[in-house]
């Protein structure tokens, strides 16, 4: 009897661990649940709120906002033609289902307009967009000295990745994808089966870190011969800068570009996985306000600069706009002949 008890607990023990995995396999918990319906529901409410279905941290704007100066008539009775209609920005802006479009010139806003539930404050999310406050900030890190040089080993400063496809890579490589790293290799074809792969097992389901995924994709040609798009690889220099600063990326960027710029909003920054050991994402899912991106590409524009301070290396943005490799040149990456990559 006490044979047969006991095999009969084991029996129940057993049912109710594969229970457990039952449930949490095909019925994940309900914040996995709303994560994966997100994608699925209302598109303007997702890419307007997409800070409230995802883990985030925050990137903190200063004491102090620096206003953007307004000249809201220049663009009065603006019009021009498409399919032989003359058209407005008003119709322009209709016809494309925007949500946020914001004109500057010479520093001014000259044309600001919302709509679709969107208003100034709103924290519009952007996808590959954030692939360049990634690269900036790995400028931002060469500049405060935590990074030697662009051309170091992604390995000096991330030693596990020694036995990796990315143990002879450079952190010049990565910033130009061309790592030589097989990854979404029908991307332009409109697949992107990697790239589903790792959001789903990191954002999506905390699985696994961003970062371990994307360091285990194999090689496929050398570093610095071939242009492959590749947003985990993203993640590779996220990691860098978090590692060489000893800080997380949202809060360097909070001290290094949102509080010098004056933004006038917090920005949201999702991380691969809820808590402390969170990584932000490095290629897609940052979360600012319109007129806070304006500030942004003022200060590309700008050459690094603002107010007088180069916060950027001198030749920063110069070197990180221009494609001057023969495998990066325009034609040599993309279908559209115009399309060329840089850093």
């Amino acid at each position: 009897m006490k044979l047969f008890l006991t095999a009969l607990s084991g029996a129940l023990a057993g049912g109710l661990a594969s229970l457990f995995i039952y449930i949490i396999w095909f019925f994940p918990p309900s914040d996995v649940m709303a994560r994966i319906a997100a994608f699925e529901g209302d598109k303007d409410y997702f890419h307007q709120n997409m800070s409230e279905v995802f883990p985030t941290r925050t990137v903190a704007r200063g004491p102090v906002s620096i206003s953007l100066p307004q000249k809201a008539d220049m663009l009065d009775g603006f019009t021009f033609v498409h399919e032989d209609k003359v058209r407005t920005l008003s119709d322009m802006f209709t016809d494309m289902e925007t949500a946020g479009l914001i004109i500057l010139h010479r520093g001014q806003i000259i044309y600001e307009k919302y709509g679709r539930g969107a208003e100034s404050g709103t924290r519009f999310t952007t996808w590959s967009l954030v692939k360049s406050i990634t690269s900036t900030l790995v400028g931002l890190a060469i500049a405060d000295g935590f990074i030697e040089h662009v051309d170091d080993r992604l390995i000096t400063y991330l030693p596990d990745l020694a036995g990796t496809a990315y143990e002879e890579v450079t952190i010049r490589q990565a910033l130009q994808m061309s790592s030589g790293i097989r990854y979404d290799p029908a991307l332009w074809e409109g697949r992107m089966d990697d790239t589903y792969r790792v959001m789903a097992d990191s954002v999506v389901t905390g699985k696994k870190t961003l970062y371990e995924l994307a360091r285990n994709f194999r090689r496929e040609t050398e570093p610095g011969t071939d242009f492959n798009y590749n947003t985990a690889e993203s993640q590779i220099l996220i990691e860098l800068v978090r590692r060489s600063t000893g800080m997380n990326a949202a809060d360097y960027l909070s001290e290094t570009l949102w509080q010098p710029l004056g933004m006038q909003h917090d920005a949201a920054w999702v991380l691969d996985r809820p808590g402390a050991k969170g990584a932000e994402i490095g290629g897609a899912m940052f979360n600012a306000s319109l007129r806070d991106w304006a500030r942004f590409g003022l200060f590309i524009e700008q050459g690094g600069n603002w107010q007088g301070r180069q916060l950027l290396p001198t030749d920063w943005v110069d070197r990180a706009t221009v494609s001057d490799e023969a495998h990066l040149l325009p034609g040599q990456v993309h279908p559209n002949p115009r399309r060329g990559y840089a850093w």
